[in-house]
């Protein structure tokens, strides 16, 4: 890539000068072709503008054949120079011979003597230059119309659709709106327009994330923002983040995969609010969903009937009876766990949770089969017991198809 740079930044000067050099003094040859005398003045002034009009010119066809190039910028200054230093030299010469003819003219009469054909050639070098100038500011984007192409729909809710300018969108959605709509800025009139977009490859970004952001402070309409784009399409960097960190009041992110949060939370606390991450892996994260047991009115045994049938939440299948046995089974064995965790006495307060429930569900069959006989002999609760009773004497085939 640095050699292919270097290649179009010293290229396109390199080519006009030799050009340049290559056919000063053609003109005698050129002269020579003439038939008549006015043919032979002709063609002599003919060559006169030639050197200074072909390098322009093949300053021209060198951005032309390099466009596209994530390097257009570099061939545009090296082309500009070219442009310039033939302008220069079309200067000087013209201006030297001026000055040779000064003390045999008139005074006041010299610009007359003034060589239009080759002030004519050191124009062509001028429009190239002032070409290769706007590949220089505007790369890629120089060689393209400065409007997307708009596809009319035979219906006027898009038919009629047109980019917003700028200056527009600027007004509606100002830089300080908490909620990032994108940056204010047209990458199809950037350089890298005709490239595709890639994270990796900074040269693909154009002037991309330098540029003001356009923000939505829900003010007007519904207030609602929703984006569209599939996986990979930077929604999270381009829209998530950015609004984390512009937004100055409170908000609530859904980060499963635990990108935002890291990136976000100090400075979210900079700007003096508090941040809340919820995080499953993270010890002491979460509520205890066991501890509203019994506190609202109803019976603590009521409550966790309720939490159990919330856990079983699959409905059984219509055409099989048995599964309503091993459903029904199932849960009461659930409901006789949690009632042992909240009811039996023998769980520490701070433990009665759906964790300490989990750890004493996932035994093996055999040790699960023994705590839940000592449950029955040492709980404290007709509740517990009444749930652990058909258990205990359960045959082990019935057994294992209930814990499996």
């Amino acid at each position: 890539m640095i050699w292919k740079k270097l290649v179009l930044t010293m290229a396109p000067a390199a080519l006009m000068m030799a050009t340049l050099w290559g056919l000063t003094g053609i003109e005698t040859w050129l002269a020579s072709f003439g038939t008549s005398r006015s043919a032979y003045l002709f063609l002599g002034k003919v060559g006169l503008a030639r050197p200074y009009a072909t390098s322009g010119g093949v300053g021209l066809i060198f951005l032309f054949a390099a466009a596209g190039s994530a390097s257009i910028r570099s061939a545009g200054l090296s082309s500009l120079l070219g442009s310039m230093l033939v302008v220069v030299i079309a200067v000087i010469n013209e201006s030297g011979r001026l000055l040779s003819l000064s003390d045999r003219v008139a005074e006041g009469t010299l610009l007359s003597y003034a060589d239009p054909f080759a002030f004519g050639g050191a124009m062509v070098a001028l429009g190239a230059g002032i070409f290769a100038l706007r590949v220089t500011l505007l790369g890629n984007a120089a060689f393209v119309s400065p409007a997307p192409k708009r596809i009319p729909g035979k219906r006027s809710i898009h038919g009629d659709a047109d980019w917003m300018r700028l200056t527009e969108a600027a007004k509606l959605f100002p830089a300080g709106g908490g909620i990032v709509v994108g940056e204010r800025y047209r990458v199809d009139r950037d350089t890298v327009a005709p490239r595709s977009f890639k994270a990796s490859d900074h040269d693909s970004w154009g002037s991309g994330g330098r540029k003001p952001l356009l923000g939505f402070a829900g003010n007007f309409g519904s207030g609602h923002a929703i984006v569209f784009a599939g996986s990979g399409g930077f929604k999270t960097t381009s829209v998530t983040i950015p609004t984390t960190l512009q937004w100055r009041s409170g908000l609530v992110v859904l980060d499963p995969s635990n990108e935002v949060a890291p990136m976000v939370t100090a400075h979210r606390k900079s700007l003096n609010r508090q941040v809340y991450v919820i995080d499953p892996g993270r010890d002491g994260t979460g509520f205890n969903a066991l501890d509203w047991i019994g506190r609202f009115g109803g019976t603590k045994e009521e409550d966790i009937a309720a939490v159990a049938s919330w856990i079983m939440t699959d409905n059984p299948r219509v055409d099989a009876s048995r599964n309503d046995f091993v459903r029904g089974s199932a849960q009461q064995l659930v409901t006789a766990l949690i009632a042992d965790v909240c009811l039996s006495g023998h769980t520490p307060t701070g433990n009665q949770t759906l964790r300490q429930v989990r750890t004493n569900l996932a035994e093996p069959e055999p040790k699960l089969r023994t705590r839940l006989q000592e449950i029955y002999d040492s709980s404290q609760s007709a509740f517990v017991r009444e749930n652990v009773a058909p258990f205990i004497n359960m045959t082990p085939e019935t057994f294992s198809g209930i814990y499996g």
